[in-house]
């Protein structure tokens, strides 16, 4: 008989809370779970081979597939739209709609609240073009330093 293996959870959209599942979609309340980082940890001290003896393999293989919300959101967006879009992965509306919901809501409280989105888009913008700049102007300098160093013929 083969003995129980570890699932992964499945990190959240930061505005989600309830039961949460694991990356091969059992519901992480009925079966034993780690997250990507124990899982991390496992395979950096055990080897990929040994921490797939204690791993579900599907959990392994999806959370390697999928980003997180941390990573870049947008990764994070399309595996639930790719999750609720009826004729994914062989269910036909299995999974219903819980994230068009979720963004319907989302869009009316930014609508509610349209000068902070505004702004807080706009100092996301901000900070990047200074960071850019910033690395623009490291990269110059460091070019710079580099012909001063050059010994004249």
């Amino acid at each position: 008989m083969k003995e129980p293996v570890d699932h992964i959870l499945r990190p959240l959209l930061p505005w989600r809370s309830g039961p949460a599942i694991t990356e091969c979609g059992y519901n992480a309340e009925k079966v034993q779970t780690i997250t990507r980082a124990q899982f991390d940890e496992r395979v950096k001290e055990m080897g990929q081979q040994r921490a797939a003896m204690f791993t579900c393999m599907t959990c392994a293989d999806t959370s390697r597939r999928h980003g997180t919300w941390d990573e870049d959101p947008r990764l994070a967006l399309r595996r639930e739209i790719d999750w609720e879009r009826p004729g994914y992965r062989y269910h036909e509306d299995r999974n219903g709609y819980r994230l068009r919901d979720e963004l319907l809501a989302i869009a009316a409280i930014v609508a509610e609240h349209r000068a902070v989105f505004d702004a807080m888009v706009a100092e996301a913008q901000r900070r990047r073009e200074w960071l850019e700049k910033k690395a623009d102007h490291e990269k110059a300098k460091e070019q710079k330093t580099v012909l001063q160093l050059k010994p004249r013929l």
